[in-house]
């Protein structure tokens, strides 16, 4: 498995289907281990704090998922964690990140083979972009978050982003206790 996922991130990092690649800087990659790993989290795409250290969810946002993994009774060495988008999609010459959109069947691509090679039980989708990447467009993050959905290779747990917390505070008990429900789910907290 680490093979093909070695080879699979060599091909990723070589991309040249859209602009984006241009632009790349460090490839982001989970540093976990996919073969032991219980769960599949899917975030959107890097941005400035994952290029910078190269993994995925390391500003604010991981800040956030670290918690919310805690109250799930997981922790990173537990789970792997990927992007539908491998490079950062920018706005404003770069200065922010934005919400990709022509760059997703691109890469969406390479999620469904790195999907296919770690072969999860569930799959832990965080926001609108990885939900509807896996399920179809009609599937929204408002209403689908916290409701399990059976595929024909996973289950997909919908979750909201992280930074959704961040930016709408409103939210956090609402994550807190789905991540908990998520972990009743996968058995990592008592019932």
């Amino acid at each position: 498995m680490l093979k093909e996922l070695d080879e699979l991130y060599r091909n990723i990092s070589c991309c040249r289907k859209c602009p984006l690649a241009l632009e790349r800087i460090n490839p982001v990659r989970d540093g976990g281990d996919p073969g032991k790993a219980t769960v599949v989290f899917v975030g959107e795409a890097p941005g400035a704090n994952e290029i910078k250290h190269g993994i995925p969810f390391a500003g604010e946002a991981g800040k956030k998922l670290n918690h919310y993994l805690a109250e799930a009774g997981l922790a990173r060495s537990d789970i792997y964690i990927t992007n539908v988008v491998r490079c950062r999609p920018t706005a404003n010459s770069g200065r922010r990140n934005r919400t990709p959109g022509r760059e997703i069947p691109l890469c969406g691509e390479w999620l469904n083979r790195e999907l296919e090679i770690i072969s999860p039980g569930t799959v832990v989708t965080l926001g609108n972009v990885a939900l509807r990447w896996l399920c179809g467009k009609k599937y929204g993050i408002g209403d689908w978050h916290g409701r399990l959905i059976i595929a024909p290779s996973f289950s997909i747990y919908p979750m909201y982003h992280p930074a959704a917390a961040i930016y709408r505070r409103d939210l956090e008990d609402l994550i807190l206790s789905e991540f908990r429900e998520l972990g009743r789910y996968l058995g990592r907290v008592g019932l």
